[in-house]
């Protein structure tokens, strides 16, 4: 994606990286809210997400999913079509999971999002071990940086001239994060 700023054009990436809320799910994913009640004492919580402030209704939020598979999904989107189907399956796994109500722990869910983002040979994939040690990986690099919640940002340029990436935890509004890239590529 490309944004202007006063030095010019800016091409824009968009990288998911996984994190598990909590990598000790059932591997088929739990009831939402005996889940909710177990872990937090209710599903209170919810009220803060941003999605809710732009309209979305999360009424369909079902299960609390592993997620592993669905990440490793995301995964092979990017390796399949760059970044920007990436970026399309984590849109498609989060409508899959707070919208539709689907259990995106199940194989049969994941191959119909995948046949949905075109990724060929998906059930050879999915049903095999490939970048599952990748995935769970990443996802410990994240909690080993300190990261302890969803979203989070790392923001940085590209051209290796010493700067160091910045990072914003939380919901960011859309304003904040273009301001962020603005900076940095103006710099």
């Amino acid at each position: 994606m490309t944004f202007r700023s006063s030095g010019g054009d800016v091409e824009v990436e968009i990288n998911w990286k996984p994190f598990f809320i909590d990598p000790a799910t059932k591997a088929v994913g739990e009831d939402y809210m005996a889940y909710n009640k177990r872990r937090w004492g209710g599903d209170g919580w919810t009220s803060s997400l941003p999605g809710k402030r732009e309209g979305r209704k999360f009424k369909q939020w079902k299960i609390w999913p592993n997620t592993l598979h669905a990440s490793r999904l995301i995964h092979k989107a990017g390796v399949v079509g760059g970044w920007e189907l990436q970026h399309k399956a984590k849109a498609i796994v989060f409508r899959s999971i707070y919208e539709d109500g689907d259990n995106v722990s199940e194989l049969e869910t994941l191959l119909k999002l995948a046949a949905e983002l075109g990724i060929p040979d998906a059930k050879n994939y999915l049903t095999s071990d490939e970048d599952t040690v990748l995935v769970q990986k990443q996802a410990r690099e994240a909690s080993r940086m300190g990261i302890s919640g969803v979203p989070f940002f790392v923001v940085y340029n590209s051209a290796e001239d010493g700067r160091e990436p910045v990072t914003m935890s939380g919901a960011q509004p859309p304003k904040a994060i273009l301001e962020c890239i603005k900076q940095l590529a103006n710099a």
